[in-house]
């Protein structure tokens, strides 16, 4: 049998032919779902599409969802995804995703598309990797008391620990849950030193809580907020999107119960992974933390397609010699300067 023939086809997020291809494909996940990549299109402006490759029958055999970014700051550029941690392409054989990388490759060579980002491992001749990240996955089983037992010591205590304290977590997906979140990450990226992302961001979220594609996690004291994780979940993987938390309440180790909270969630619930997001290879203390719930660390390639060999714009930006200044600045003013600079700056990057 000779090779399948392909042609490329740009799709709307919302085509029911993706729609069809990504909810059949076992390897998909939210970062995949149109609800994801529709709410990153509205919330920060950008063209939302999907590079598919497709046989003489019109049937889909990979595709990758994007993003084109127009910004005064970074430039035009398509991104797979902005604001995600890694999006895989999805392909039905080896075949239609070595059509799909040639198909990308093309379009860029061609003058079709602008400088490239794909936030995973794509191999061309053409495409430069770099590898700024690790990425944490833990494989779920129906017991959750399976998982738990590689769980270390440390763990462990710190979950009883935070039981003990009468820390008790709550199930949201309102704007109010939404909302009581955002006050955690504002407070937390402001002691980190980084913009938070815009107050918008999270209210879109709850569009696709609606779809029933993800739920935020609140640990509280009495009546006193503590801490918080916005999960995305969907298909087979529950993936812990973000996490946040007063300083003042680390003691009590609400962040430990809030995990064991998800991970529990997601074995009673038939998801095989629980995807702990990604992981600067500097941060040794963050590596040892994901690793400690018996998760497993791999490389995060991301690859790009640009005239001059470069790491993907967010990793060049957040090592820059600008960050240690910009970091200094938000610490030292109030709360209201982080929120401003994310409502700036979010857009701009991707």
């Amino acid at each position: 049998m000779g090779e399948t023939l392909y042609k490329h086809l740009l799709l709307d997020p919302s085509d029911v032919r993706w729609w069809a291809f990504v909810e059949s494909n076992p390897q998909a996940n939210s970062f995949h779902h149109p609800a994801w990549i529709n709410l990153l299109a509205e919330c920060y402006g950008y063209r939302p599409l999907v590079l598919t490759v497709c046989d003489a029958t019109g049937s889909i055999g990979a595709g990758l969802p994007i993003m084109e970014i127009n910004s005064s700051l970074t430039g035009r550029r398509w991104v797979s995804l902005p604001f995600t941690d890694h999006c895989a392409p999805l392909y039905r054989d080896c075949e239609s995703l070595d059509q799909l990388i040639r198909e990308l490759v093309r379009l860029y060579q061609d003058g079709g598309a602008p400088r490239i980002e794909v936030r995973w491992d794509l191999v061309h001749p053409a495409i430069q990797t770099h590898s700024p990240y690790v990425l944490h996955t833990l494989r779920l089983d129906a017991d959750a008391a399976r998982v738990a037992d590689h769980f270390d010591r440390t763990h462990r205590q710190n979950i009883r620990a935070a039981e003990k304290s009468q820390i008790y977590v709550q199930w949201g997906k309102q704007l109010k849950d939404l909302r009581a979140y955002f006050n955690l990450q504002l407070e937390t990226r402001h002691r980190q030193g980084i913009p938070s992302q815009p107050w918008r961001y999270f209210k879109s979220l709850e569009s696709v809580f609606f779809e029933g594609l993800g739920s935020v996690l609140l640990a509280y004291k009495d009546d006193q907020c503590l801490a918080g994780i916005v999960l995305l979940h969907w298909q087979r993987t529950l993936i812990g999107k973000y996490a946040a938390s007063r300083e003042e309440s680390l003691k009590l180790r609400p962040n430990h119960l809030l995990i064991w909270t998800a991970i529990r969630w997601g074995c009673e619930h038939g998801y095989t992974v629980f995807d702990m997001g990604r992981t600067d290879l500097e941060n040794a203390g963050l590596r040892r933390f994901k690793n400690g719930w018996g998760a497993e660390e791999t490389p995060l390639t991301y690859s790009t397609l640009f005239a001059q060999a470069s790491r993907p714009m967010t990793s060049r930006l957040m090592t820059s010699k600008l960050m240690p200044i910009l970091q200094t600045v938000i610490r030292k003013s109030p709360l209201w300067v982080c929120r401003v600079l994310g409502e700036l700056l979010y857009e701009q990057v991707g």
